[in-house]
C-alpha cells in the first residue's frame, strides 16, 4: 500500500475516535515516507488528543516549519485551521491557514459554473427580514445546547427564521426543539451537491446568511463561497477567524447579540 493509501485509507478512524489505531496509521505512513507532511501533521495532532507529550516541543519546531515552507511556497498547509489554535502558531499564520483553505473552497465552486446569484437592493414595505441559519450542530452538541431556543426567541412580526441541518436527524430533544421552534426547518445533509444546497438556500429569499461551523466538523464552507445570500455572517460555532472575507466578512460580536432577536 502507497503512503497516500495509506494515509487517506485510515484518515477516517481518528473521525471515528479510534485514535490510537490513526496513531499507528500515520506512524506507518511515515516509515515509508518520512517527509510526508500530511501524515506528520495529523499524527501531532492524534498525539495532542491523547496528551502525549514526550517530544512535543521538536514536533512543535518542525510542524511550524512545515506550515511555514507550504505558505511561503503557496501551497494547502497540512494543518487544519480549527487544529491550528492548537499549536503554538503565529497569528498571522493561523490567518494565512484560513485563507488558504477558504481559496479551496473558492476553487471547488468554480468547478460548477454557476452564475452569481442576484438580489435586490430594497426590502419591500412588510417583507419580514429573513434569516437563515446553516449548522451540521442541530444535533445533540454543544452548539445545540447554547443556541437551541433562539429560533423560538425571534419576534416573528419581523423576522422570518430558516434553519439548514448539514446532519441528519440525530432523534435527540435538542434536534427536536430546534426544527419545531424554526418557523422553516430544512435537512441539507441528503443533498451532497454544495451548489444544489446553496439554490435551496437561494430560492427561500434569506437575507442574512449564518455560517454555525466555520471550519468545524462537519462544515459546508464552500456553499458560503456561492454566496446564497447578500449579507453572509458567521456566529458561535467557530472561535477563531471567518473563514474568507471574499464570502464570509462579518463575524458576530457578543455585544449585538441581543439585536438579533
Amino acid at each position: 500500500m502507497s503512503t497516500r493509501a495509506v494515509h487517506f485509507y485510515r484518515n477516517p478512524t481518528a473521525d471515528s475516535g479510534n485514535i490510537p489505531e490513526a496513531i499507528q496509521s500515520y506512524k506507518t505512513a511515515l516509515k515509508l515516507k518520512p517527509d510526508f507532511p500530511d501524515a506528520f501533521c495529523n499524527l501531532c495532532h492524534c498525539l495532542q488528543i491523547v496528551c502525549y507529550w514526550t517530544d512535543y516541543e521538536s514536533r512543535m519546531t518542525k510542524l511550524i516549519s512545515i506550515v511555514g515552507d507550504q505558505l511561503q511556497r503557496n501551497r494547502l498547509p497540512s494543518v487544519h485551521p480549527h487544529h491550528s489554535m492548537l499549536y503554538p502558531l503565529s497569528h498571522d499564520y493561523r490567518k494565512a491557514i484560513g485563507e488558504r483553505h477558504a481559496n479551496l473552497c473558492i476553487e471547488k465552486v468554480m468547478i460548477l459554473h454557476k452564475p452569481p446569484y442576484k438580489f435586490s437592493r430594497n426590502l419591500p414595505n412588510g417583507t419580514r427580514l429573513r434569516i437563515g441559519y446553516v449548522s451540521s450542530d442541530f444535533v445533540n452538541h454543544p452548539t445545540s445546547h447554547l443556541m437551541q431556543s433562539l429560533p423560538g426567541f425571534h419576534n416573528r412580526s419581523k423576522v422570518e427564521v430558516f434553519c439548514y441541518s448539514l446532519a441528519p436527524d440525530d432523534g435527540t430533544n435538542f434536534r427536536a426543539k430546534v426544527s419545531r421552534e424554526a418557523e422553516h426547518f430544512a435537512d441539507l445533509s441528503q443533498v451532497t451537491c454544495n451548489g444544489k444546497a446553496a439554490d435551496r438556500i437561494y430560492a427561500d429569499g434569506n437575507h442574512i446568511l449564518v455560517n454555525m461551523n466555520g471550519y468545524t466538523k462537519g462544515a459546508s464552507n464552500e456553499i458560503f463561497a456561492l454566496k446564497p445570500a447578500p449579507i453572509q455572517v458567521m456566529w458561535l460555532g467557530y472561535p477563531g477567524k471567518a473563514p474568507s472575507l471574499k464570502y464570509l466578512p462579518l463575524v458576530v460580536p457578543q455585544r449585538i447579540h441581543p439585536y438579533l432577536v
